[in-house]
């Protein structure tokens, strides 16, 4: 088993494909109207889409991407955008930092221990 996708809810989808695309470098996979697909080297897709029920709450959704190169993603993200959480370890899980999306979302990265 594994994740094929998560969804975090936005209040413009355009602002946020463009926070995604050119901040945090992810690729688009496509875009409608009101909702957008990004893909990962492992086909994982994040998406990112306009509330259309009352649960779809911006804000309140967190994603883990995991990377073997946790420095790297750091350099790259922490010039383009503000970090949340700075980069840390946690013993017998590894190192992390995080940043928050336009709407509160959170993305938190984390090089797993070997």
């Amino acid at each position: 088993m594994k994740l094929d996708s998560a969804v975090f809810f936005t209040k413009d989808i355009e602002r946020a494909v463009e926070f995604y695309r050119d901040k945090m470098g992810f690729k688009v996979e496509y875009i409608n109207l009101n909702f957008a697909s990004f893909i990962f080297p492992n086909e994982a897709r994040l998406g990112i889409k306009t509330p259309t029920k009352d649960r779809e709450i911006p804000g309140h959704q967190t994603v883990f991407i995991s990377t073997d190169h946790i420095e790297e993603e750091l350099d790259k993200i922490k010039s383009n955008t503000k970090l949340y959480e700075e980069l840390s370890e946690l013993a017998g899980w590894g190192k992390y930092f995080s940043i928050l999306d336009l709407d509160g979302n959170k993305v938190l990265f984390i090089e797993h221990e070997k």
